[in-house]
């Protein structure tokens, strides 16, 4: 302690100098404090217990929000790998590189110039947030090291950056000037420099924005990539991914500028990358094995083609180790999107929608969308007239890939392995960016527009098929004993034999008994002709050629070209041409059939085709109608494959052909067990037509019919013909009384447009042209008196083809009857049924029109003879 002294000295005498007070330690401090040993070591121990605790807390915490602990939802392989992950992290090695940046990273490949590329100079900025969920946050930019040594007159052998060698001779689009110097492209005369990518000069092209034509649209290409079972180990390591990032960069001719990746706590890579043409960046979940990526390019390089490269670099197949029990060969699998973006008409001089197949149908409904469990190209090319693309594809709505999987498994003994040709992948087949056919669906198709007609002529043997270069037009129509040539105009003789290629299925002939050939058009019977259809027509059949031999002519003409709402200026010819649809009618025998696919059949909202999208089919039925067809019929089938049901019309040259048409269900199966050649399989030669569906395409949808009704000319069948209307009362027959013995009155006041007797009415038979053709022939009396009832009291008529009868009711058969003073018949007469060589309406409501069209033509007061018009109750 301190001692105070005093002013006069201290006992013994002896005198200080006045100074400050100093304590024993001469600190100088009035007051000190001792801590013992032990006290030291208490708070040392207790700072340390708490500093544990915290941290332990927070470690829980901040692993929860990676979540890297165990959770009822994540798989147990998930759980593993994470905890595991989590046990061997290491810090980063000490050995680092610095960056451009001026921070230190990790030994990351950067990216370089690729050879012939010319790379603007950019500025850089960026911003990094510091988090404790990520380990390691590395930025490389790009190396310009071999474009400066290229510059300076170095060589580089190629390899090193993923271009060409350059010191090859160079040959087109060169590289360097006459004494060997290295041009840059921003000043090489040559146009073909284009940054390392390929001229595109046409702007209606899938390139449509190359650096070539100095013409930068606002629009780019996006893809969208998912892919999973994937090797843990890979994603996870944040070195291999950027060189799997790099590779891809440059073996797509892409230029990275820089990028910026981060290993994420515990585990999961995150990078994303600078191109000269955009972006790239992906994502890791190492412990499930999934992988999402996403590349947008504004240049002009499609981006479609790079799909496979992602496939070879980032679909690494997963380690023994990283497989769970029970999963054998598991491989990687992909999900992708192709996504146009930005804007283009209207800022691409010329540009048309219709020219590009990428911007269409094509795209909307199959790049576009990521649910399919797998979606490759088969082919992607162009012919002269036309871009052609085939997909093979896995709706995961439709088809299972662990169905398919197991159908390809011949080792274990399963339903799918039994029968692997019901899990094959769908194909789908696109000309000019538009679906045409597709493997499920092809048959059915083309079954609708070729049995159809055939089966209804009586006799089929010559056969001309316009378009049809997939060639499963002309299978069906080989499948038919009665046909002894078939002539195919197809002008695109590309598309056959790249469908000969790529579509195997679609032009088989060798299943079908009698043949010795594989491809269709082999055939002895078969002629094909590459050239354009129209031209063909009207030259050899057209209004100013003469001397046509019937020989020449054909029994059925299939048209299998072009929708009649596609390529404006080519459906125009087919579909409004006088010239061409004279020469179609001119090219048909006497009891020719025409057959047209109509595309997408409307929908109820559809407008009428006159003033809709499909104007060229009511102008093509018009002129059908004027070039001579007596009877035109429309029906869909809706199985085709196709997004819509797809349309058929039927035209033929004569009325009788009606006849064959409204055969019943069983006479058509039976005309297709003469006529159809069996398989040399055993299996049935038709998929799905038969004589049910040949019946229901007797009758026309509703849509067709409602549409019909809209229509400019305001038919006026559309009421009377559409069923039976509550407006139009049905007057029974207990309201009516028979007086002196013949002649029927009416015992109440009956409106103008009333049914008399309708419940009686629709329980009428009517024998068909075939029914009554066997009865006329039957020379039993018993017959004979049936045939002679229906002559007197029945209604007889041809509107089905020939002559066919039906049985009235009884109280009509007591009526009087006037071909002039009548108030009582059939709303439309029948020569104008006749005449009304198409109509919807009277096609799908032909019972009704048989057995019940009659009601009263004006009105008829209490008391009033009803009168039955004369010419419906005499055959004619």
């Amino acid at each position: 302690m301190a001692r105070r002294s005093n002013a006069s000295g201290n006992a013994n005498g002896h005198h200080h100098k006045p100074s400050s007070t100093l304590d024993e330690c001469g600190t100088g401090n009035r007051f000190s404090i001792r801590i013992t040993f032990l006290f030291t070591i208490v708070s040392l121990s207790l700072s340390f217990v708490v500093a544990l605790s915290v941290g332990c807390i927070s470690r829980v915490v901040l692993l929860s929000s990676a979540g890297a602990l165990p959770s009822p939802t994540r798989p147990a392989a998930a759980d593993a790998f994470a905890s595991d992950a989590v046990a061997k992290y290491e810090p980063p090695p000490l050995e680092q590189a610095r960056t451009m940046s001026g921070k230190t990273a990790n030994q990351l490949p950067s990216p370089k110039v690729l050879a012939g590329k010319d790379v603007p100079y950019t500025t850089y900025t960026s911003k990094t947030f510091h988090t404790a969920a990520t380990v390691t946050a590395n930025t490389l930019h790009i190396d310009r090291t071999t474009a400066m040594l290229l510059m300076t007159g170095k060589t580089s052998k190629g390899g090193d950056d993923g271009g060409p060698d350059l010191s090859a001779p160079q040959t087109s689009g060169k590289l360097r000037d006459a004494e060997g110097e290295w041009i840059p492209c921003h000043e090489s005369p040559n146009p073909q420099c284009s940054r390392g990518k390929a001229a595109i000069d046409h702007v209606n092209t899938a390139g449509h924005n190359s650096d070539a034509n100095e013409e930068h649209l606002p629009a780019g290409q996006h893809l969208l990539i998912d892919l999973k079972d994937v090797s843990s180990s890979f994603l996870n390591s944040e070195s291999r991914l950027a060189e799997a990032m790099i590779s891809l960069i440059n073996e797509s001719r892409l230029t990275l500028l820089s990028y910026h990746c981060h290993s994420l706590v515990p585990i999961g890579v995150s990078c994303a990358g600078v191109l000269l043409e955009s972006h790239v960046a992906f994502h890791t979940w190492p412990a499930e094995g999934v992988i999402t990526l996403d590349l947008f390019t504004c240049g002009g390089m499609p981006l479609i083609p790079v799909l496979p490269l992602v496939e070879r670099l980032f679909g690494v197949e997963r380690e023994e180790d990283e497989v769970e029990e029970g999963e054998v060969g598991v491989k990687p699998s992909m999900l992708w999107a192709h996504k146009l973006r930005g804007f283009r008409e209207g800022f691409a001089e010329g540009y048309d929608p219709s020219d590009n197949p990428l911007d269409g149908e094509m795209e909307r409904f199959l790049l576009g969308k990521m649910d399919y469990d797998l979606k490759r190209p088969l082919v992607s090319t162009h012919t002269d007239f036309q871009s052609f693309e085939v997909y093979e594809v896995l709706p995961s709505a439709k088809r299972s890939l662990t169905s398919y999987q197991k159908s390809l498994d011949t080792e274990n003994e399963t339903y799918e392995s039994a029968n692997p040709e019901l899990f094959v992948p769908d194909k789908l087949l696109y000309l000019g960016g538009v679906m045409q056919s597709t493997l499920y669906g092809e048959a059915i198709y083309h079954e609708s527009i070729v049995h159809p007609p055939l089966i209804t002529h009586e006799n089929p043997k010559r056969v001309a098929i316009v378009g049809g270069g997939e060639g499963a037009t002309l299978r069906e129509v080989l499948k038919h004993r009665s046909v002894e040539s078939a002539v195919m105009i197809e002008i695109d003789g590309e598309v056959v034999e790249l469908s000969r290629e790529y579509l195997k299925e679609w032009s088989d002939c060798s299943d079908i008994e009698g043949s010795n050939v594989e491809w269709c058009i082999d055939d002895e019977r078969v002629e094909a002709r590459y050239e354009d259809a129209l031209g063909y027509f009207k030259t050899k059949y057209g209004r100013f050629t003469t001397g046509v031999v019937e020989k020449d002519r054909f029994d059925v003409v299939i048209m299998d070209a072009l929708d009649p709402n596609e390529v404006p200026e080519i459906a125009e010819e087919l579909y409004q041409s006088d010239n061409f649809i004279g020469s179609l009618y001119s090219s048909l025998t006497e009891h020719g059939i025409l057959s047209v696919q109509l595309g997408e059949s409307p929908w109820f909202a559809s407008a009428p085709d006159e003033v809709g999208a499909f104007t060229n089919r009511a102008i093509m039925i018009q002129k059908m109608r004027d070039v001579g067809f007596k009877s035109i019929h429309i029906y869909e089938e809706s199985h085709s494959g196709f997004l819509s049901p797809w349309s058929t019309l039927l035209a033929f040259k004569d009325y009788d052909s009606r006849a064959n048409w409204y055969r019943s269900a069983a006479e058509i199966d039976l005309e297709l067990q003469r006529r159809i050649l069996p398989m040399k399989s055993g299996r049935r030669p038709l998929l799905n037509y038969d004589g049910a569906t040949h019946f229901s395409y007797q009758l026309p949808t509703k849509p067709f019919e409602t549409i019909y009704c809209r229509a400019l000319d305001g038919s006026n069948k559309c009421g009377n013909y559409g069923g039976f209307s509550p407006v139009n009362r049905n007057v029974p027959v207990s309201d009516l009384e028979i007086k002196e013995g013949r002649g029927v009155f009416t015992k109440t006041d009956i409106a103008k447009h009333s049914w008399i007797g309708l419940d009686e009415q629709v329980k009428s038979f009517v024998t068909r042209p075939s029914t009554w053709s066997v009865a006329d022939s039957l020379n039993r009396e018993s017959t004979r008196s049936i045939i002679s009832y229906l002559e007197d009291y029945g209604v007889c008529n041809i509107f089905l083809g020939q002559t066919h009868c039906c049985a009235v009711p009884r109280i009509f058969q007591f009526m009087n009857s006037d071909t002039e003073s009548f108030n009582f018949g059939d709303w439309t007469s029948q020569r104008e049924k006749k005449r009304t060589i198409y109509s919807p309406v009277i096609d799908r409501h032909i019972r009704q029109v048989l057995k019940a069209s009659k009601m009263t033509l004006k009105d008829i007061s209490e008391g009033e003879e009803i009168i039955i018009s004369s010419s419906q109750v005499s055959s004619i």
